[in-house]
């Protein structure tokens, strides 16, 4: 357990990640207080398809047809819940 803390502190990379991570959801949280869930959720959700997208961008990661496939699922998720939410 030390060790892992001390590789986090020492290194960048996971420290940057880790700090994004824990800003993210204390913004979450806060904006669970006073917003929807049925429409805060959903933009959480679209983190899956940022990473996705960021990953071949960033990292050159092949998509392959599970990955669209999913994208297009989440994608259209999203938009049935805020059209719903609309109404």
């Amino acid at each position: 357990m030390l060790e892992t803390a001390a590789g986090i502190l020492t290194h960048p990379v996971l420290f940057s990640g880790y700090a994004l991570l824990g800003a993210s959801t204390v913004l979450f949280v806060l904006a669970l207080r006073h917003g929807d869930l049925s429409l805060l959720y959903p933009v959480l959700t679209l983190g899956y398809v940022w990473v996705t997208i960021l990953s071949v961008v960033v990292f050159q990661d092949s998509m392959n047809v599970f990955k669209i496939a999913g994208v297009a699922v989440i994608i259209s998720g999203v938009a049935i819940l805020g059209r719903a939410s609309r109404s």
